[in-house]
């Protein structure tokens, strides 16, 4: 018991001896020898990623590469419908809006990117704007037809919008995004806008009412079912490595 009573002090010096006195066996070379071949046969090559500006342009020019295939195979009969201010009004809001999530998209797969604007705000910004120029550029007009005109751009952007996914993916795989909804949530917001990119050049209907509701519910539904994809993928326990 006259351990115990000891003052602190003392208490913390004499711990302190049992300490140094205690020696640290060396692994053996042997042992040595087996963690350092365990350690080298788990290690694989790694490819460096690619800077960021240049994860940007290859995702922008196969945006651009896939729109124009898919432009040139359904035409350009709503586009000859607009005027030079529709035109070069709606062209400027794709083009920013490819930028946009292009740059959030490399940000999100490349470790370490400083994410200079949110996701979700990225998100929010392509919405407003298609929105705004839809209703500021084209025409109101009557809501003759409006369900029998608008549901089949609905699927027909839907359509594009689910290959345009993947391609995206695949492309993006090889990055590690922190978050699995957030990136799911990308990917189908980049994808949404190539459906209304595509249905911009197609689409007779130029009027402010049918793109908001038709052209726009690609976007909507397109990165909301991104969110969900990847919170169901995280939810099941695949990681967000193989998502």
């Amino acid at each position: 018991m006259a351990e115990l009573q000891l003052p602190d002090a003392k208490i913390d010096e004499k711990i302190d001896r049992l300490l140094e006195s205690a020696l640290t066996p060396e692994p053996s070379p042997d042992l040595h020898r087996k963690i350092s071949g365990a350690l080298a046969a788990s290690l694989q090559p790694v490819k460096p990623m690619p800077p960021t500006s240049v994860l940007v342009g290859q995702f922008a020019a196969i945006f651009l590469v896939f729109a124009a295939a898919l432009i040139a195979m359904m035409g350009v009969t709503g586009f000859r419908t607009l005027d030079a201010s529709q035109a070069l009004g709606i062209v400027a809001i794709l083009a920013v809006g490819v930028a946009l999530l292009s740059f959030v998209l490399a940000w999100q797969i490349r470790p370490g990117s400083q994410q200079k604007i949110s996701a979700r705000l990225a998100w929010a910004c392509l919405g407003v704007g298609f929105l705004t120029g839809a209703a500021l550029l084209f025409p109101w007009r009557g809501a003759e037809a409006f369900v029998s005109r608008g549901w089949p751009c609905l699927l027909a952007g839907s359509a594009v919008a689910i290959p345009g996914g993947i391609l995206f993916w695949l492309l993006s795989r090889r990055g590690v995004p922190l978050s699995a909804g957030t990136f799911g949530g990308t990917l189908g917001a980049i994808a949404g806008l190539l459906g209304i990119t595509v249905l911009q050049f197609r689409c007779i209907y130029q009027d402010a009412a049918h793109l908001l509701v038709w052209h726009g519910g690609v976007l909507v539904l397109s990165t909301a079912a991104g969110v969900l994809v990847g919170l169901a993928i995280e939810r099941n326990g695949k990681g967000r490595r193989t998502f």
